[in-house]
């Protein structure tokens, strides 16, 4: 074997170690079949499960693309949370890897931001809350100090 060759079992050649793909589990580096037989490798584990959507949400998640399809029906094509933007996220629980329902990418977003915590997550909403109140105060004392009759009261009366 040339130095810096290597040999493919799938198509029988010997080609530099460059055409092999890279791999940290390998003593030399690099994977065992070149890369257009990797490649077709690949592509076969793929289809023998369903194709490449059915492949990663079984790897991520350990569902089908059919049960993710009936997810995404029963919420009638849109996020879980917002219920607006189309669901194009599986999110799921980070401790347990229990699959909770599809998200859209801001919800998804949002949620691994304050690292899914009720608490936290309860927190930010009193804080949102709190603020829009505050600043609907500002904005009723700004309206009665402006008018020239003075402010009114709560029923209207001056």
């Amino acid at each position: 074997m040339p130095d810096g060759s290597k040999w493919c079992p799938d198509c029988g050649n010997v080609q530099p170690v460059a055409g092999f793909p890279r791999s940290r589990a390998a003593a030399s580096g690099y994977g065992t079949y070149c890369l257009p037989c990797h490649n077709e490798r690949g592509k076969a584990s793929r289809a023998k499960v369903g194709g490449s959507r059915t492949y990663h949400l079984a790897r991520r998640y350990g569902i089908t693309a059919a049960e993710a399809d009936v997810m995404l029906a029963a919420q009638g094509g849109v996020c879980a949370v917002c219920r607006t933007n189309p669901a194009e996220h599986v999110d799921h629980d980070h401790q347990t890897g229990a699959v909770r329902a599809l998200l859209c990418f801001n919800c998804n977003g949002g949620l691994g931001q304050f690292r899914d915590d009720p608490d936290l997550l309860h927190m930010a909403a009193f804080y949102v809350q709190h603020h829009r109140e505050q600043q609907a105060l500002a904005l009723l004392q700004a309206v009665g100090s402006a008018d020239p009759d003075g402010p009114a009261d709560v029923t209207g009366r001056r």
